[in-house]
């Protein structure tokens, strides 16, 4: 008569294999979360910096007098009719504008001023996952001047 059923050998192969496609399968599920994790944070990164700069183009763009080039970046604008002092500058690793952070992770900050087309260049670098940088440029020609 034939006994029905798996051997002790036959059942332990199948544990085996199955620990086998498990820890490949683990690993797989581990890159794709890393991958996912940096893509995260560098997508923040990249909106915080676009974020920034959008707002130093407004700031600019009603600038009424020539600005100050050199930490920090002085101007003076016209807002809700009124002309006041404003300054940008980057302090350790973030951005402040008139006192306020702007964005973190603030890795270089270049402001240059050319008085012949008067026209202000703006570079902002961020520093991303894995010190990965995010490197955003504008350039602004105030209207006011």
């Amino acid at each position: 008569m034939a006994e029905k059923g798996f051997t002790l050998i036959e059942l332990i192969a199948v544990l085996v294999l199955a620990g086998i496609i498990a820890a490949f399968a683990g690993a797989g599920l581990v890159t794709v979360v890393d991958g996912y994790l940096f893509t995260k944070l560098n997508a923040a990164t990249a909106q915080k910096g676009q974020v920034a700069l959008a707002r130093l183009v407004k700031e600019f763009t009603v600038i009424s007098a020539a600005p100050t080039v050199g930490p920090p970046f002085q101007y003076t604008a016209v807002k809700n009719g009124a002309a006041g002092a404003h300054q940008v500058f980057l302090n350790g690793s973030a951005l402040y504008l008139d006192g306020d952070i702007l964005a973190d992770n603030v890795s270089a900050l270049t402001l240059s001023y050319t008085p012949a087309s008067q026209v202000i260049d703006i570079t902002l670098t961020l520093a991303g996952a894995e010190n990965i940088a995010t490197v955003l440029t504008s350039r602004v020609v105030p209207r006011n001047m």
